[in-house]
């Protein structure tokens, strides 16, 4: 099961510090964000060798949904860890902000996911992400989404987070039917897909934290 579910977190101008900050660097993003199963932490260069690993072993869903996905011969570990050495630069800068997931049990890497596309004066951002093969069936992508819709609402103040899938991705629609998003619309043709292909996008919305399944969730500074 491949989860590529996308959020969008709006909070009206204004309405707080950190909406207020010029200099986004200020803006605080307590991490790593910890569930009694995963530890949810940024890419960094020395990723990309597990990385690797798990796109070769979940190849076949991601290119049925990931628009990245492409070519496997185009991943190398070197491309990948060059690609989380920009993105640890833009997680500094708070432009974006890549995760990844360990299970917390066996230690391995087992879910990636973040913030991407963020505008910090509007609070708004889109967000996906995918559990690779071996992990699949265990709940990891819900436990995931629970936690970064709670990150969220409780440590960047956000006010409403939307979330979307590729129509026909019956498990991003799971989820969202399990965190409890209300329908909010359809987009045409708005996803890309591998090979040129495109789906209508699915859109949800939540207002708060409130009715989200049970989740012990913590974040602090390392």
């Amino acid at each position: 099961m491949v989860s590529t579910l996308s959020l969008s977190l709006k909070v009206d101008e204004g309405s707080g510090l950190r909406a207020r900050t010029a200099d986004l660097v200020l803006i605080d993003l307590p991490m790593p964000i910890r569930t009694p199963r995963l530890l949810l932490r940024p890419r960094r260069p020395g990723d990309g060798q597990f990385t690797l690993a798990a796109i070769r072993e979940s190849w076949d869903e991601l290119h049925k949904w990931m628009s990245w996905a492409e070519n496997l011969n185009s991943f190398t570990a070197e491309q990948i860890d060059s690609r989380y050495r920009q993105a640890t630069g833009s997680f500094l800068e708070r432009d974006v902000i890549e995760l990844l997931g360990f299970e917390v049990g066996s230690g391995e890497p087992v879910v990636w996911c973040g913030l991407h596309d963020i505008d910090w004066r509007a609070r708004e951002c889109d967000t996906g992400f995918w559990v690779r093969r071996s992990a699949q069936g265990k709940n990891i992508a819900t436990e995931s989404a629970n936690a970064m819709i709670r990150y969220a609402f409780g440590a960047l103040g956000m006010r409403r987070v939307g979330l979307t899938h590729s129509d026909g991705n019956a498990a991003s629609r799971r989820i969202a039917e399990k965190l409890g998003f209300a329908p909010q619309g359809v987009q045409r043709g708005a996803n890309p897909l591998p090979g040129g292909l495109r789906a209508d996008r699915v859109c949800y919305a939540r207002f708060g934290a409130e009715g989200l399944p049970a989740l012990d969730v913590h974040w602090c500074e390392e």
